[in-house]
């Protein structure tokens, strides 16, 4: 069986050219640039931080990316089943300084077991750890 080869209908002539506009589409701009430059670092701070969930068979985690953040600006609160993650931040843009918060809300499973729930900041990243309540947990039976 043969395959047909795909060819697009416009292609270019020396792709090369496009290579560092493609890079830095604003390198014939200079003072756009710096505008950017100047005015990104206010924007750069999302409001909702990424987060991963997953478990294992003991616990679920979550993981909230939020660096520059120190641990003393964090705080974390469990109220009817929702986990919610907040943080303020300076940010200083040229010669303005603001603060920022920002936040996320996870609403948990009722497997949960508030008790034992227990947080660590490191490098940047916030790990929550929420243990399973022991009745929810699976049983492995034997087999004889």
């Amino acid at each position: 069986m043969k395959i047909a080869r795909y060819t697009p209908a416009f292609q270019f002539g020396r792709t090369t050219d496009l290579g560092p506009w493609l890079r830095h589409p604003l390198a014939g701009f200079p003072a756009m640039a710096q505008l950017l430059e100047d005015f990104l670092p206010a924007v750069a701070v999302s409001s909702n931080p990424a987060a991963d969930l997953y478990e294992d068979t003991d616990h679920y985690y979550a993981r909230f990316e939020i660096p520059g953040i120190k641990k003393e600006a964090v705080k974390i609160e469990l109220h009817d089943r929702v986990l919610q993650v907040s943080a303020e931040r300076q940010v200083k843009a040229g010669a303005t300084e603001s603060m920022r918060t920002i936040s996320r809300a996870l609403a948990l499973p009722d497997t949960v077991q508030e008790a034992g729930i227990s947080a660590k900041l490191e490098d940047g990243i916030l790990t929550v750890t929420l243990p399973k309540q022991e009745s929810r947990k699976p049983k492995v039976i034997a087999v004889s």
